[in-house]
């Protein structure tokens, strides 16, 4: 039997999720945030801490996204889900982006209402990438890393200074050529 790799359980929780082109807002979410087709969102980012915030409102201000009818159909009937563009802020966070281009299971958030906000709070995702040999790390840096193999197999994962486990004498015999990490500076995070 092939297990496909594409396929995730549904799931009737509220949540948003992130592709590279879509925020997308599923129908229990929808319905909780009592949202319809034609509502804005403006799109909050705190880098910080790994947090998107979505303000949703009828008016038309500066910068905020349109909210339509998500496209695809289930069991024959319109979805009541909606989404909003993505893209541009997609593609100016490293930190969201990384997220973006994980399996669609590792995509979604439950959304948790902060003031006049709804917010999800996203995970690192090892977005920033340096070759093994790399020095423009500085030594202050610590979170999450994992060490690949040039074709992209990973070696190891751990939590850390990065520098400091990446050029540790006990780790210049293992076989790896690059490190991805996440900056976390509370370990709490």
């Amino acid at each position: 039997m092939v297990t496909r790799d594409d396929y995730f359980e549904g799931s009737d929780a509220p949540f948003i999720s992130i592709s590279t082109s879509h925020f997308g807002l599923n129908a229990a979410f929808v319905r909780q945030a009592e949202l319809e087709p034609g509502s804005r969102a403006t799109v909050h980012t705190d880098a910080d801490h790994r947090k998107i915030g979505f303000e949703f409102h009828a008016d038309d201000r500066p910068s905020s996204f349109a909210l339509s009818a998500a496209s695809s159909d289930k069991k024959g009937q319109k979805r009541k889900a909606l989404q909003c563009a993505a893209r541009g802020t997609v593609r100016k966070y490293k930190w969201i982006e990384s997220v973006a281009r994980q399996p669609a299971k590792n995509r979604r958030f439950p959304p948790k209402k902060e003031g006049s906000k709804w917010v999800i709070q996203i995970c690192p995702a090892f977005e920033e990438r340096r070759a093994r040999e790399s020095t423009d790390i500085s030594s202050e840096v610590a979170g999450i890393y994992r060490y690949l193999r040039e074709g992209g197999e990973i070696v190891y994962i751990g939590r850390g200074p990065i520098k400091g486990r990446l050029h540790a004498p006990e780790r210049k015999d293992w076989d790896f050529d690059v490190v991805e990490f996440s900056v976390v500076d509370d370990p709490d995070d």
